[in-house]
Order: structure tokens, then C-alpha cells, then sequence
């Protein structure tokens, strides 16, 4: 990024000097990479990759694109579309604002013992009016990975395009999107991909482009004779500068991926693992689990499972007296570990999990993430940290009821 600001600074794709063909070559180098790390079915057709502001914007595309387009082209036909309880805010408000326009919409719930859908509960509410079918690969409050290679299964049966959000799955576990059977994959790049804020993107599989209408218009360099968008990719969803320092610094994440991602999942798996022994350990249980329990995180309860499979770093908190924001608070004024409370912009995985309906400061969860960067002892101070802030508010508790 550095390199790109002192010896490029120019903008991609709107002059043929230098500088700006060696932003265009960088841009497009992070596309090829990408299509690598996916393994996406058309890695020789790099330009299937679309660049975005975020995630968010990714799926906003997705999602709305392929709703306009069917009222475009088939103006009074019903648009059905289907989610899951376990969805990012990402996905949820996009899907409710299209709902206020008609647009029909079923929301998959997860269960209430592994947190996961049931891949046949989808293929159940496809109907031949069925236009998406969207999902997080991985909850950010449970962790919990979801069964996607089943459910991309079952919608290329029934011919239905796939949209998977790996925002927290993306750097953090293999995503094979050809083993997953996704169409169209929407991803960040800051969390496991390692790159900067403000860039992310979405892969479509050749073809489905047509049946997704752009949402923004504007000047790409390309076709500057006519005042309409071009059809191509990836002009066709990129109007306007692209963030091409950002992209930079992605690209070289994503490099930094292809070559260390071994080491990398393994690392996050060991950490994982440890995290669950040190939980049962301490007398940590599942949320909904009412056996009694020694230890001192016995007051906690974790909100999704306590084992090591089939889950990512993720593991969020409630304790039986204290607070999210209060124990967020402690860990860093008192052991400066940053963790995040609230209902983590996903309020049907905490409606499920009965923490939403609570007051402000007592509603949601405290949500620690791990990455490659943590290390082991890093987190065996966390949770040292927590077993301190238990024990204190035990010890206080203890003497307000003798003191009454």
C-alpha cells in the first residue's frame, strides 16, 4: 500500500500511461489470486471476481441485483428468496427491505441443540418461484459452520442460485467454492482474509451475470462513447474509482494466504482446541445446559458448542449475573483485551439463543475471536482474565448476601 501511494498514486484504467496500467495490473494480479484461494470453477476468467466497498456491499449487490432484474425482465411474476435464522444484518435487512416490496421471503431456522440448519429444511421451502438462496458459511456469534456444500447441492438440483457469505469463514478454513457449490460467493477483505478496511468483493459464476442487474452507474474507463453501463465484466458492477490502494495491501494478503494458509488453519484449529479443553475445564457450559458445574467460569455460558469440530474461532459469552458490556468493559480497562458485546448485527441467532429480549446493557453476548495473530498465550490470558472477573464478582456477591 505503501509502495502504491509513493510510485503509483494513479487511478486504473483511465489513461494508458505507466502508472496507470501498473494500478490496473495490480488489480487485476489480486483478482487471479483470489480466484486461487476460492478455487472458484472459473479461475481462468478472473474478472468474475467483482470488487466492492465490503462484504455488505457484496451481498446487497447479490441479493437486490437478482430481485431487480427478475421485476425488470418479468414485471408482475412472484420473487421468492430464502435465508437463515443464523444470517448477518447484511443479509436480513437487505431481504426485509426487498420483502416491503413484495418480494416473497423464508427465513431456514437452526436447531436449537447444534445451532446449525437442516440442508433439507431449504430444499423444502424452494418453490418454482424460488429466485436465491442466501447463507453464512459460518455464524459470527455461534461459530457454528453451516452445512453449505449440502444445501449448494440441493440448489443446483433444483436450479437455484447459491450465494454464500464467508465473511467469517473466508482465511480462517478452506473454501473450496467448486466442493461447495456455490454461484456466487461474497466475501471482505479485512477479517481472515488479512487485508485492509473499506474492500471486499463477490465472485459470480460465468453466466449468472445476466440475471443480476447492477445498482450503481457510472464512468469506468471503458466504452466512454455511450451513456449507458456496459453489459461486460467487470465493468458492468465497478462504476466509478476503485480503492485501489486498498486492493493493493488485499492483494498481498491474499498472497501472504496462499502461502502460509496451512499453517494458518492449523494454528486457528489449535487454538480452538485449546480453548474448548481450558472451557470445560474451568466449568464453562453450553448456553441451555442447567447441570451443575465447578470452576471459575462456572457463571459463564457459551453461546454455541463446546467442542472443537465443525466450528471457527468464534466463542461468545453470557454470565449468569454480569452483563456483555460490563465483562467487555473489565477485560480491557482492567487486562486490556479488546472483545466485543451485543447482538453482533445478527438478532435472529441471539432471538434463538434467548438473548435478545433483555435489557440494552444485559441484551446479546461477549464475542472473542481468535486469528493467526493470537497466540496461545494470549489465550490463556484470556481466559485467565475472565476466571478473574468471575471470581471477583462472586466473591462480591457472597458478601452482599451475608451483609443482608
Amino acid at each position: 500500500m505503501l509502495h502504491y501511494a509513493t510510485s503509483i498514486g494513479a487511478t486504473p484504467g483511465r489513461a494508458n500511461y505507466a502508472e496507470s496500467r501498473e494500478g490496473g495490473r495490480l488489480i487485476q494480479q489480486c483478482r487471479e489470486r483470489l480466484c486461487r484461494l476460492f478455487n472458484v470453477p472459473s479461475a481462468d476468467r478472473p474478472e468474475q471476481i467483482i470488487f466492492t466497498l465490503n462484504t455488505t456491499d457484496a451481498l446487497n449487490l447479490a441479493i437486490k441485483g437478482i430481485a431487480r432484474q427478475l421485476q425488470r425482465t418479468s414485471p408482475g411474476r412472484r420473487v421468492h428468496m430464502i435465508s437463515t435464522q443464523a444470517d448477518h444484518n447484511s443479509v436480513l435487512r437487505p431481504l426485509n427491505a426487498l420483502h416491503a416490496d413484495g418480494v416473497e421471503w423464508t427465513c431456514v431456522p437452526v436447531a436449537a441443540d447444534t445451532w446449525r440448519i437442516d440442508a433439507e429444511d431449504v430444499a423444502r421451502a424452494i418453490t418454482p418461484d424460488t429466485a436465491l438462496v442466501v447463507m453464512n458459511h459460518a455464524s459470527n456469534v455461534t461459530g457454528v459452520i453451516q452445512p453449505a456444500a449440502q444445501v449448494g447441492a440441493i440448489c443446483r438440483r433444483a436450479g437455484v442460485p447459491f450465494l454464500l457469505d464467508v465473511a467469517q469463514s473466508g482465511g480462517h478454513i478452506v473454501i473450496d467454492a467448486q466442493a461447495l457449490n456455490v454461484d456466487l460467493l461474497a466475501f471482505p477483505g479485512h477479517k481472515g482474509l488479512l487485508g485492509p478496511l473499506g474492500t471486499g468483493g463477490v465472485w459470480i459464476t460465468p453466466g449468472l451475470e445476466t440475471r443480476i442487474a447492477p445498482l450503481r452507474e457510472g464512468g469506468t474507463g471503458t466504452s466512454s462513447d455511450i451513456d449507458i453501463q456496459p453489459e461486460f465484466l467487470p465493468d458492468k458492477y465497478e462504476p466509478g474509482s476503485h480503492n485501489a490502494i486498498g486492493i493493493a495491501g488485499l492483494s498481498e494478503a491474499i498472497e501472504h494466504l496462499l502461502t502460509h494458509g496451512d499453517a494458518i488453519v492449523a494454528h486457528e484449529r489449535a487454538l480452538i482446541a485449546r480453548c474448548v479443553v481450558r472451557l470445560l475445564d474451568r466449568g464453562c457450559r453450553e448456553i441451555g445446559d442447567t447441570s451443575e458445574s465447578d470452576g471459575p467460569l462456572a457463571a459463564l455460558r457459551l453461546l454455541g458448542p463446546l467442542h472443537a469440530e465443525g466450528r471457527i474461532g468464534v466463542f461468545t459469552f453470557v454470565h449468569d449475573t454480569i452483563g456483555p458490556r460490563e465483562l467487555a468493559d473489565s477485560l480491557e480497562h482492567d487486562f486490556g483485551i479488546l472483545a466485543r458485546p451485543g447482538v453482533h448485527c445478527a438478532p435472529r441467532m441471539h432471538k434463538a439463543l434467548g438473548t435478545l429480549d433483555a435489557p440494552p446493557s444485559q441484551r446479546g453476548g461477549l464475542r472473542l475471536s481468535l486469528g493467526p495473530f493470537v497466540t496461545l498465550a494470549d489465550l490463556d490470558r484470556t481466559l485467565d482474565a475472565l476466571a478473574a472477573i468471575c471470581s471477583r464478582v462472586s466473591h462480591s456477591t457472597d458478601i452482599a448476601a451475608r451483609t443482608s
